[in-house]
């Protein structure tokens, strides 16, 4: 594989392709800086690659499973970083003395360490010319149109609006007519040239009506309206929009108290119940409910809430994507998919996709990693550890040393890094008890086949 990244170099590859499992995840236990994003680049480019990609468009299967995505992987911004509530500084907490975002990578992340590198060019097998990354498949972003030359990445151009027939589509005029989930409110940094922090009312791709949000706009998942952030001590009942009935705080407003169950009545709350275990959101129709203790000590993997974007295709499956992404809107829960210890985490990174993912990029990325009681379900004498890539934060008493049951609230799903849209990245490694596990190595394993039920 070294001679891959040389060839890189010779032909003066504009994006070193290094997407850890299509996502390029390889962020890990990084340094703690603190003020703007070039000191966040400056502490990344140590390492191996990360900022997970998503790929949209393309179906994908996790076992039996096949969807559609709509999230892909993208670049670095500069200046001033700010960020939301749950991270307003960039802090690292890790439990590795290096506190390098690359000391998760096996070779760390420069390709003239006798590690290979974590995935191949995007390029790589394709005649000369121009290509939207849905072409490409593999590691490509497919918000991003590639020109290839002698089976390399000579340039990538982001395409803000997607890529289609191997052009950029156009840009568009009102922010609505990129609505894609039909009618309805739209937080603006969802759309096309939409003002962050305002709500858009849509109607046949035409803008109706816009709200400022005083305290941000909340982007809700699939087949729910986003809305303005409500005030913290408003009653969260008055958003109940499925009549009478127990709600988890994260149904009614994600991120404020999703592990609580509120009983709601006439969009009033009656009483509240805090989930020791977290708030399960159920099916429309069927109740919510806090999640039961674990009881029966499965050594099962919960699966990660949202859509299969991408699946698991490293180590002999044909591909270089090391996990399974799934497209979910940002502050949804994360719970953790097995009991166990938190044994480091990132915090602090925004998203830094901008016009191409730089090296830097690829390294700065939040992230949370959890080792398993139980060990490996399929080999009782290997550790095993759960990473969760490009969260928005963790909830309060959350930190490295934190044990966790199953099925209680872990993080919150978010946009940092090298990616075009939310989504979490699951990766799961085994390793001999008492080893250091790695992101990106054939250690990996597909997170599906350990999922309960």
């Amino acid at each position: 594989m070294k001679g891959r990244w040389d060839r890189l170099t010779a032909a003066g590859a504009v994006l070193t392709a290094l997407a850890l499992g299509g996502c390029s995840d390889g962020a890990g236990d990084d340094t703690e800086t603190t003020s703007s994003l070039t000191t966040v680049a400056a502490s990344a480019t140590t390492g191996g690659t990360t900022g997970d990609a998503t790929d949209s468009g393309d179906a994908t299967s996790e076992g039996g499973e096949t969807t559609t995505g709509a999230s892909a992987t993208t670049q670095p911004t500069t200046g001033s970083m700010t960020t939301d509530t749950t991270a307003t500084s960039l802090t690292t907490d890790t439990s590795n003395t290096t506190n390098d975002p690359c000391a998760e990578m096996p070779g760390g992340c420069d390709p003239s360490t006798t590690g290979d590198p974590p995935s191949d060019d995007p390029c790589d097998g394709w005649q000369d010319g121009v290509y939207c990354g849905g072409t490409l498949g593999g590691v490509a972003d497919h918000n991003t149109i590639y020109q290839c030359m002698g089976g390399v990445t000579y340039s990538a151009q982001p395409c803000a609006n997607g890529c289609d027939n191997n052009v950029c589509n156009p840009d568009v005029s009102d922010p609505c007519e990129s609505a894609n989930s039909g009618n309805g409110y739209y937080c603006g940094e969802t759309l096309s040239g939409g003002a962050a922090g305002t709500l858009y009312l849509c109607n046949n791709g035409s803008t109706v009506n816009t709200e400022a949000c005083g305290n941000g706009c909340q982007v809700n998942p699939p087949g729910y309206a986003d809305a303005c952030k409500p005030d913290l001590n408003e009653d969260l009942c008055q958003y109940a929009d499925g009549g009478n009935g127990p709600y988890c705080g994260s149904s009614l407003q994600p991120g404020l108290a999703d592990d609580v169950l509120f009983q709601c009545v006439n969009n009033q709350t009656q009483s509240q119940q805090d989930c020791l275990n977290g708030c399960l959101q159920m099916p429309p129709g069927v109740p919510d409910e806090c999640a039961p203790m674990q009881g029966n000590n499965d050594c099962c993997l919960e699966k990660p809430p949202g859509t299969l974007t991408q699946s698991y295709s490293a180590c002999g499956g044909g591909g270089s994507h090391y996990g399974i992404d799934y497209g979910t809107a940002i502050g949804t829960p994360i719970y953790a998919g097995m009991a166990g210890t938190v044994v480091s985490h990132a915090l602090g990174y925004p998203n830094c996709y901008n016009n191409g993912c730089s090296q830097s990029c690829w390294n700065a990325f939040n992230y949370v990693k959890l080792k398993a009681d139980c060990g490996d379900p399929n080999n009782a004498a290997n550790d095993f550890y759960i990473y969760y890539l490009h969260i928005d934060g963790l909830p309060g008493g959350v930190t490295n040393g934190t044990h966790l049951e199953q099925d209680q609230l872990l993080a919150y799903s978010g946009n940092s890094g090298c990616s075009s849209g939310p989504h979490i990245h699951i990766e799961t490694v085994s390793v001999p008890q008492g080893q250091q596990a790695f992101l990106g190595s054939c250690n990996s394993e597909n997170p599906a086949p350990n999922y309960c039920g």
